[in-house]
């Protein structure tokens, strides 16, 4: 769980630019009794996990690598140990500040670098939180320090503050840059795959309304950096009508995004017309999928049926037409109520005849 949380937190953080990587320390400090460890590091290549380190071992542990180099694991540990001194001190200044003297408390920290187009040093930012509260964020690089704490037990000192940049220009980003190169190639298959989304527009009936909700769906995509778009007649649809928009991660390391709209009655009659466009790094060209509402509730089922009967009608008129012709030219005599009065006539012409020839024999 806290695994997760982290992560729904550090995703709209990344750099969203389409060639660009990160590696993130997703830190988490813990005040008061819990199943969870006082102190734990995710340490994460874009979206996958590459370590782990926490204080019931005091250990860094490498998820692709187990034969890792010990000197960068004791590095990686002493950074590690360093963020959970410095998030200790700050939990318990924000403990008083909140006045949370019972409960408990989490304190949380992401802190990572970039490396963007063309494997050019990006920055490195570190951002706080207490209790799901913003706390601030802190952006450096080789031309400026940027940091604008919301609370003044964040603040640094001037004294403070050349140490600190000091520390960054000198340990923390060449690490942070050096250990994002070395897991992008011994993860490249991973982070550097692309895999095309499948997009869905789907429409359902909406009983609130007496309307439609009409859905933009794209699925099963990596990485996760998407554009989605729901046109009507041609025209984005403004964000404030949409619901959704939230990109989150399936079992496969993939990803999906949905994005939601409720139509009237109304615009149902209008019949505009509705697409759902994706951009994404997989596809040279956007994927469109297009929607246009029937022309009433019953249309769909009421001509599919009209047709069928139609059909049904001619092929017994053909049938019979074929029946009566079959019949007609068959060479069957037509039924009479005379035909054995005609037999006896041809037999009483017989006997007449053979009497004749007796009596001339005679």
């Amino acid at each position: 769980m806290n695994f997760y949380t982290l992560f729904l937190i550090y995703l709209p953080i990344v750099n969203a630019g389409k060639s660009s990587h990160s590696l993130w320390g997703l830190a988490t400090h813990v005040l008061g009794e819990t199943e969870f460890p006082e102190f734990c590091v995710l340490w994460m290549l874009d979206d996958v996990q590459v370590g782990y380190y926490d204080s019931n071992s005091w250990r860094f542990i490498s998820r692709t690598d187990e034969n890792i180099d010990e000197e960068y694991s004791k590095t990686v540990q002493g950074a590690s140990w360093d963020v959970y001194l410095s998030m200790r001190k700050r939990s318990s200044l924000l403990q008083h500040r909140f006045n949370s003297t019972t409960g408990i408390f989490v304190h949380q920290r992401l802190i990572g670098c970039e490396l963007e187009d063309n494997e050019k040093q990006g920055q490195l930012m570190i951002k706080e939180a207490f209790n799901g509260i913003d706390g601030g964020v802190l952006n450096f690089n080789k031309l400026q320090y940027n940091y604008h704490p919301k609370w003044p037990e964040l603040e640094f000192n001037q004294q403070r503050t050349q140490y600190i940049q000091m520390g960054l220009d000198k340990v923390y980003l060449p690490i942070c840059i050096k250990s994002l190169k070395d897991y992008l190639k011994k993860e490249e298959k991973l982070v550097m795959r692309k895999v095309r989304p499948r997009v869905r527009l789907i429409s359902k009936e909406s009983t609130d309304t007496e309307g439609a909700k009409i859905t933009c769906l794209a699925f099963g995509f990596y990485p996760r950096h998407i554009n989605l778009t729901l046109l009507r007649d041609g025209q984005p649809v403004a964000e404030h009508e949409l619901k959704g928009g939230q990109l989150l991660p399936n079992g496969d390391w993939t990803y999906q995004l949905r994005k939601s709209l409720t139509i009237t009655v109304q615009e149902l009659r209008e019949r505009p017309n509705y697409t759902c466009t994706a951009n994404h790094i997989s596809m040279d060209n956007k994927l469109d999928v297009s929607w246009v509402p029937d022309t009433g509730p019953d249309s769909a089922s009421i001509i599919p049926v009209v047709l069928v009967m139609a059909v049904v009608l001619i092929l017994i008129g053909i049938l019979v037409v074929i029946g009566m012709w079959k019949w007609k030219h068959a060479g069957v005599p037509t039924f009479s109520g005379h035909i054995y009065s005609a037999a006896k006539d041809t037999e009483t012409e017989q006997s007449n005849s053979s009497l004749e020839t007796e009596s001339t024999d005679s």
